[in-house]
């Protein structure tokens, strides 16, 4: 979301790669001129770079080079008809071939990951960074969503995706639990596709609470949680 003085809340979505052009275009041409903003960014974008670190190692299926091996030789066998007016050489030359390859290996890979982070809990990266995986619940059936925590617990990103649009007199409201006292960290509505992205805030390390919670709350908050849980997720990691 932008307002008339920073772009905080569009930063964590901008170090995603998840916003439109228009959106891009806004935040960077404020970040030009905005140290907090510009800083707040150099933040989240170490966090979005080092993602992929929280990846456990996992090798691709082990027919997968075959049956890639065979499509580009059925590809080179078998001529396309361009269409009238195109001139396209084939076969297809090395560099060609090598990019159709690096594509796939590189949805491959993001296709693991991301079935990762869904089926895990919590991942833990190389240099402590934790990514963290939340469940939904029958008030969101669609909704998605993941926390990432710093190695030191001071910073942490909400990224959640295709959550019900609130009425006006409602917000979602992002608890920290720890021994039975729950913590606000984060006040948020979503965008039309029920995407939205922001930092949490705590009094102390993220790391040192054993859960996360996003429930329905009246505009402008509650004290403790009062309204129906969409997403949540366990910080706990053995």
């Amino acid at each position: 979301m932008m307002d008339d003085t920073h772009v905080l809340d569009s930063l964590p979505a901008y170090a995603l790669g998840s916003l439109d052009e228009e959106e891009k275009r806004l935040v960077e041409e404020h970040v030009l001129g905005c140290h907090i903003c510009r800083q707040e960014l150099d933040e989240f974008q170490v966090v979005a770079d080092n993602l992929l670190l929280a990846v456990p190692e996992a090798l691709p299926p082990a027919a997968l080079k075959g049956r890639l091996t065979e499509r580009i030789q059925r590809l080179n066998r078998t001529p396309t008809k361009a269409p009238p007016g195109w001139r396209f050489p084939w076969p297809l030359p090395v560099g060609a071939i090598a990019a159709i390859v690096l594509i796939v290996i590189l949805g491959i890979s993001n296709l693991i990951f991301w079935q990762r982070l869904n089926t895990m809990e919590v991942i833990t990266g190389p240099l402590g960074m934790r990514a963290v995986a939340l469940q939904n619940t029958e008030a969101a059936s669609k909704a998605s969503g993941f926390v990432i925590i710093s190695a030191n617990g001071d910073d942490g990103v909400l990224v959640v995706d295709e959550l019900p649009q609130l009425d006006e007199s409602h917000e979602y409201q992002v608890w920290l639990m720890r021994e039975g006292v729950s913590t606000s960290a984060a006040l948020f509505s979503v965008d039309e596709g029920g995407y939205r992205g922001m930092r949490l805030t705590s009094p102390e390390s993220l790391l040192l609470y054993s859960e996360v919670g996003v429930t329905i709350e009246p505009a402008g908050g509650s004290t403790s949680p009062t309204g129906e849980q969409v997403l949540r997720g366990s910080l706990f990691n053995p």
